[in-house]
């Protein structure tokens, strides 16, 4: 039995904290290591279990949190799941991998401290874990041997995240308000520039302003990270003044409370499309969680989740590589949706022009063979 250690971030929802977390519940599970966990420092001092709860059941918290620190012994391996990226102690394993993931590229401020050489991580046995074809490309252009960056990707909880009846599913839209007539999209990503919310606003504003019967929900994050919706609909009204129109406003619900994960299940399973018109991701969690849900996907093509949207579950919009006049400031490599065609998906949404349901279901059931967090975790696992 090898031993490992974890260093790295629970007990907040964080996207890579949620990783780790969801990893850990397949960890336990394998007689091959012996766990131990030590906490990483968050990424914002701010953050508290409390207020940023991961969602998971009691019991699975349980399992979670009690993982011991393994003080000065050495371990066989250590995994790091942080940001920035820091060594650590030297002496701690005799083998390491890191976890590195990536929207637009690294940069100094990706590591701690920032001089940091990509060899640092990728000595002797040592190796780099990331998600996506995407994320590795960032990698090896920031300067890390190809042969040392590994892609596993993420999973999904496969007993959380599974289609609704439809009698559950009337009744999760009912208790939202939402009619039976109407079309419900939803987003439950950060509003920053790389998602792309501004995109599916513009989109959306035009949709309801025709007079069709859409809805949009959207996840407001101030206490993550401190930006919330409201800021994007302020930058967006000298572009777009229709968007704060009460015609407008009133179809879009913004959910301000952490969600556990059955109501995020629900949140999916209730809508008829997810949508993601992202500019640059490392991998998008809730686009695989929502197909898991059997809910249509809407994402950009060309990006991350280009890994793992079969074409029965989603519609990959056109985009095209990003360029320094297409960004807000100078970032890295990232991807323009075309705009014409998210409003077209949205439309084919509201008319019900998707793939057969029996097409869809058995594609439903290959990505939860493919994608199960057991599946991913084992996959981990057998390079340590």
């Amino acid at each position: 039995m090898k031993t490992l250690c974890i260093e790295g971030w629970r007990g907040v929802n964080h996207s890579i904290a949620m990783v780790n977390q969801n990893q850990i519940l397949e960890m336990v599970k394998d007689p091959r290591f012996e766990l131990f966990h030590r906490d990483a420092p968050f990424f914002m001092p701010h953050w508290d279990k409390g207020k940023l709860d991961s969602g998971f059941a009691p019991e699975e918290r349980a399992i979670i949190d009690a993982l011991p620190d393994p003080g000065d012994r050495v371990m066989d391996v250590r995994l790091r799941i942080a940001s920035p990226v820091r060594l650590g102690d030297p002496a701690a394993a005799r083998r390491n991998a890191t976890f590195v993931v990536t929207e637009f590229g690294l940069s100094g401020k990706s590591f701690d401290p920032p001089e940091m050489p990509p060899a640092a991580l990728t000595q002797g046995d040592d190796f780099v874990v990331t998600p996506t074809r995407w994320s590795k490309a960032r990698l090896v252009d920031y300067g890390f041997e190809a042969d040392k960056v590994l892609v596993v990707p993420h999973g999904y909880k496969t007993d959380t995240f599974f289609p609704m009846t439809p009698e559950q599913r009337q009744a999760a839209r009912a208790a939202l308000g939402m009619q039976p007539h109407e079309t419900v999209f939803t987003n439950v990503g950060v509003a920053t520039w790389n998602k792309g919310i501004d995109l599916l606003l513009l989109a959306f504003a035009e949709l309801r302003l025709k007079g069709l019967p859409v809805r949009l929900i959207l996840k407001d994050h101030q206490g993550l990270y401190g930006i919330g919706v409201e800021r994007l609909f302020a930058e967006l009204a000298t572009r777009a003044p229709a968007l704060n129109s009460p015609q407008v406003r009133e179809g879009i619900a913004i959910l301000s409370t952490s969600l556990n994960l059955p109501q995020l299940r629900s949140l999916y399973a209730l809508s008829d499309a997810y949508v993601s018109p992202y500019r640059a991701e490392g991998f998008n969690l809730p686009v695989l969680e929502a197909m898991g849900c059997g809910t249509h996907v809407i994402v950009s093509g060309g990006g991350a989740t280009d890994d793992f949207t079969p074409p029965e579950l989603c519609h990959r919009l056109h985009s095209r590589p990003g360029t320094a006049a297409d960004a807000p400031q100078p970032v890295g490599a990232f991807v323009v949706p075309d705009l014409d065609d998210l409003r077209e998906a949205m439309l084919q949404v509201v008319e019900q022009r998707l793939t057969p349901a029996p097409r869809r279901e058995a594609a439903r059931q290959r990505l939860e063979q493919r994608f199960s967090w057991g599946t991913v975790t084992k996959q981990l696992l057998d390079l340590m």
